[in-house]
This record gives structure tokens, sequence and C-alpha cells, in this order.
């Protein structure tokens, strides 16, 4: 039973999706307290839920988050009912998002984290845009679908990683001379100089190209590209409801997009891109064939602008959640009004420098107006109330900070999350882009395909190089090798020689990163466990960059949060912890997870664990580096 709703400051439900199994347990609740009454057949009928249905059950609940949250600033964590269900709780922008189902609380935690970089990555700094806009609930609901698919089959996706598709030098230079190509061809056709090509195979990585002036293109967004190119292709209107979620709340109409978005040659749409500061970039997606889709993205806008409205947006959204609660945290509140006003002077001085990132329209202008007419007031009440420290002056000023918030969500609307930005004479450059990588790469096409859906496995005989390596490690059933600072994986794929053995060994592998991230994240960098069938080990060491082993001074407990890259650059935040008089950049990290036939002893998995750090560069061709166990 799974269910994930998003609820606004208002109480009112902005984002529902749920399982048919949900559905059924609301309906019998709703029974029950006599909010609907039963009907013949009740099984058989369509488990779709009235949101009103859902308000009023979840009412108390979330009221009582609320309270707790404003009124204490002890907001629930999460909750366990008596039957097992878990419902845990997060928040972003004056949202309530509540995700009930019944897995661990930490799984379900990473779930709503998950979800909520969906959203800003669709929606910006706007949750609300979910509830009128159906594009937009409709790629969040897919990616969604994507993710939690994938998280289950994918070892990239498990382990939040890229994984490097091992392929020959001939074809890894076509594909970078294709996707330099198809940049230079972007440039010359739409004057767009900050550009992205990437080319992948299904969720591994083939090639990269970026022009000089483009910003970096971290690894959280290249496995977000690959989630997204999935989410695209969906075209399968039946949902099995104990794999897949059906969204409850989208219309029929959706089912014409859905169709609409898979017949296109190029699917467009605008996407915010990055860790720090999020960049709004045009993503481009085609398909050089089947399984390895080609991205052409480039940045939309000015970074200045687009960062100015999502710092206004957020830093308005912490001012209501300080003057929701009974003490005011002046401290808190006058850092978020000194982003605000830096932010809008940004804003207004582009536009009355006449120095605006694009043309702008009347309408445009007319916003810019309002804003600037409505922010020298309001200005002023807040500098006041710093000054004298009254609450009243802060009450005051509450429908004038509500009235801001609708121009700048105007502002964001027009001139960032506007798929008009896409004009025509970018599509067609596009298009003509994607034409000559697919021309470029036509006699790779059929190895591709092959490609695809294996990289190595275990018991691989199509590469002697690959073969001859793995006998070297005897008792030895599967590794994960991950280079985390640039986020790269080698790992074989699980192909066994019967279902069986492959459900097991994949369980198996399953639980054991699960299990060594909970250890990770209370601290521990090296353990190993045995089960009654195998023997499990995880390590993760540090080195500068001559290669040279290091000790982290303290190993800190970073429970926080979920090991991965794709809400955040968790490892970056471990080595600020782990190495705080250290440069960022300067100190390395890495990953090895092995399972060994259990007959394996310590002292064998030591030494296999040591070797296959210092010589896995010869399965990926990449120089790698040496765990020092000592």
């Amino acid at each position: 039973m799974r269910c994930l709703i998003v609820f606004d400051s208002l109480n009112d439900i902005v984002f529902m999706k749920c399982d048919t199994k949900f559905c059924l347990h609301i309906r019998k609740l709703a029974i029950l307290q006599n909010l609907i009454k039963p009907t013949e057949n009740e099984e058989e009928e369509n488990p779709g839920i009235d949101p009103d249905i859902i308000l009023q059950i979840f009412s108390p609940m979330v009221t009582s988050q609320r309270v707790m949250n404003c009124h204490f600033s002890n907001r629930y964590s999460s909750m366990q009912c008596l039957n097992g269900t878990n419902i845990v709780f997060d928040e972003y922008l004056g949202h309530l998002f509540v995700y009930i189902g019944d897995k661990e609380v930490i799984w379900q935690q990473k779930v709503l984290s998950v979800a909520i970089l969906f959203i800003k990555r669709i929606c910006g700094a706007d949750v609300s845009l979910l509830k009128y806009s159906r594009r937009r609930r409709y790629l969040v609901s897919k990616l969604l679908d994507v993710w939690l698919k994938q998280s289950n089959e994918e070892q990239c996706v498990l382990v939040e990683a890229i994984e490097q598709l091992t392929v020959s030098n001939e074809l890894s230079s076509a594909a970078l001379a294709a996707a330099k190509s198809a940049a230079e061809k972007m440039k010359h056709k739409s004057a767009f100089s900050r550009v992205h090509i990437l080319i992948m195979v299904r969720q591994k990585f083939l090639t990269l190209y970026s022009s000089r002036n483009a910003s970096d293109l971290a690894a959280g967004d290249t496995l977000f590209l690959a989630l997204l190119a999935d989410a695209l292709q969906l075209n399968d209107p039946e949902s099995n409801a104990e794999t897949d979620l059906d969204v409850i709340m989208i219309e029929k109409e959706n089912t014409i997009l859905k169709e609409n978005v898979t017949r296109q040659k190029v699917s467009s749409l605008l996407v915010l891109l990055g860790y720090h500061k999020l960049q709004l970039n045009a993503v481009h997606v085609s398909y050089v064939t089947d399984g390895v889709p080609l991205f052409i993205i480039h940045e939309i806008g000015n970074e200045v602008f687009n960062n100015s409205v999502i710092d206004s947006l957020s830093s308005f959204s912490t001012i209501q959640e300080i003057q929701n609660r009974g003490v005011i945290d002046r401290n808190a509140l006058k850092v978020a009004y000194d982003t605000i006003d830096c932010s809008m002077k940004k804003i207004i001085d582009l536009f009355k420098k006449k120095n605006a990132p694009f043309a702008p329209s009347r309408s445009v202008m007319t916003i810019i107006t309002t804003l600037a007419s409505r922010w020298e007031p309001l200005k002023k009440k807040y500098l006041e109330f710093l000054k004298c420290n009254e609450n009243l002056a802060l009450t005051a000023i509450e429908s004038s900070n509500i009235n801001i918030v609708c121009s700048l969500k105007d502002l964001q609307h027009h001139c960032m999350l506007n798929e008009s930005l896409i004009d025509s004479y970018t599509k067609e450059a596009v298009c003509e882009a994607s034409a000559l990588v697919a021309t470029m790469l036509r006699d790779y096409t059929s190895f591709f395909e092959v490609k695809a859906l294996n990289n190595f496995t275990m018991r691989s005989r199509s590469s002697l190089n690959i073969n001859k390596y793995l006998e070297e490690f005897p008792g030895l059933v599967h590794f994960i090798y991950v280079d985390r600072m640039t986020h790269r994986m080698i790992a074989p794929g699980l192909e066994f020689a019967s279902q069986e053995t492959l459900e097991l060994t994949k369980k198996k592998v399953w639980s054991m990163v699960n299990f060594s991230r909970h250890h990770l994240q209370n601290g521990h960098f090296i353990v190993l466990w045995k089960d009654t069938t195998f023997t499990y080990s995880y390590f993760m060491w540090f080195e500068d960059q001559s290669g040279t082993s290091l000790k982290p001074k303290l190993q800190v407990a970073s429970s926080d949060a979920y090991p991965g890259i794709l809400t955040g650059d968790y490892y970056e935040k471990l080595l600020e912890m782990c190495f705080p008089r250290m440069p960022q950049g300067k100190v390395r990290c890495f990953e090895l997870f092995c399972v060994h036939l259990g007959l394996a002893t310590a002292s064998c998995v030591l030494e296999h664990s040591r070797r296959l750090s210092a010589t896995v560069w010869e399965v990926t061709g990449r120089p790698s580096n040496l765990l020092d166990l000592f």
C-alpha cells in the first residue's frame, strides 16, 4: 500500500498519487465513517478516490503537524500505525509532503526527498504548478514511477552513480566526435554557446561533450536525465498496481498528452539542473536507436535573473514559516529579508537598465512594474519591524507578502517555465543536430542495442580480458566499485544461468547496499558480515590527489541525509565533515561493495578487495586507486 500526497498551506491537495490497494483501504475507512455509501461488488468498483474524502480523513493529522511545526518547532518526522503502516513527512516551500506505505521509514523518507527533487526540477519554486499544469503533474508522476522501478532493477540507480559503458576506443572516439559535431551544429544554427551533448545507453554513460561556456553538468543531473528519458518514453496506459503507481488526480486528457509526447521525434521541455544553484535548461531528448537516448541540453535565460526569482520565492516561504511561529526568530528573518532585498534589486535593475535577459513582452513589463511598486513600501515595513521589533508591524505586512509572491510566480511562469521559450528556430536546430548524431553513429546501432542490455557479466565469455580478470578472484560472486569524485561506477551485470540464482543474488546485492548505507550513515567506513549463503564487505576510503591514503580525523555520523547524488551530493558533505581543513576537491573518495561465497575468509575478502581497487582499471580502461585497509 503506497500513497504520496502534497498539501498546500491551506491544507488543500496539490498532488496525489497512490496505488489501488490504498484506494480500496481509503474507501473502507470512508464507508466506516459514513463519508460515502457502500456499493454492490465494492472490490470491483473503480478505486478512484474523491480528494474531498482524503481531506476529511487526513485533515486532523495535517493540522496537528502544522501546529507542532509552527508553535513548537517540533514537527513529526514519521508515524507508525498499529498495522505496521508507516507515515513520513517532509516540507518544501510551505507545502507538506506525506508518504504512506509499508516499507521502512528511512526508505519512505528517501522517496519523499526524491519526490521533492523532481518537483524542484520541473516546477522550480512554485509547487502549486502541480495543481494547474497537467503536463508537469504528468512528468513528476512518471518520474516517480521510473525511479521506483529502476531503483529495484538498476544497480546504478540503487547506488546513485553513473555506470561507464565499456566500449572500444574506436566507438568511444566516434561517439565523442558525433557529440562535438552536434554541439557545433547547435552553435552555428541557433547561436547557443552553452550546450551539453550527452549520449547514454539506457542508464549507462557513453559520452558527454560540453561547450566551453557551459556550466558543469553534475553526475546527479546525468542520472536525473536518464530517468527523465525513460519517463518521456512511457506510453502504456495499463499499470500494475503493485509496481507502478496510478495517478488519481490527473484528468483523462493526460492520455492524449502521453501519446503525443511518445510520438514526437524530439521531446523538448524546460527543467532546472544543478545542486547549489538551479540553472534553467532546455532539454531535448531523441533516440539514436532503441535504448540509446541522445540529450541536447542548453542553458536558457540569464542565470542571475533565474536564481534571483527562485531565491526570492524560497525566502518568502521561509519568512512565512517564521511568522507562523509563536516566537519570531529575528536573525533568521533578517537573513531571509536580506536575500529577498538583494534578489529583488537584481530583478528590477535588469529591466530598469534595459538589460533584460530577453526581450520582455508587455505583460512581463506589467509584472515588473507591479513588483517594483509593491516591493518598495513592503521593504520599508520590514526595515521598520527590524528596527522596532514589534510583532504587530510584522502581522500587518502578511497580505503584502502574498501579493509579492503572486507577482514572482507570474514572473517565473512567463520568463522561466514558459515552453514558448523553446522557439521553432531552436527546435529546427535540435532536429538537425539529432539527425547528424544518428547518421554519424549509424554503423554502430546494432552494437548499441546489444550493449544496452548488458555491459559485462561475471560469467561473460565475450571479452577475454574481463574473463581473465575475474578468474583471478576465486569465490567472488559480485562487486560494485564507485569513484565518488566523478560518481562513475563499474559493476558486472546480474546475469546468471538460472532465474532462481538471479533472484537470490539480486535480492542479496540490494540488501547488501542498504545494509552498508545504514552503517555509513552511522560513520562506519569498513563493514564485513555474513549470512548462510554469502560473505559481504563494504569499504569506503580516502586519498589525496597523489594517491596517498588519508585517514579522517573523526568518523562522524551523518544520518540526517541518505547516501546518494540525486537529492544532493551526500559525499561532498561527508568529506567536509571528515576533512574540515582540506580544500574542496583535494580529497578523493571511493567505495567498494563485494559479495563472496560464504566460505570465503576475512583475509581472503580483504586481499581481494585490495587487489580489486588497484586493478579494476583493467576493466574500465581508467586508472584506479589502491584501497588501504591499514
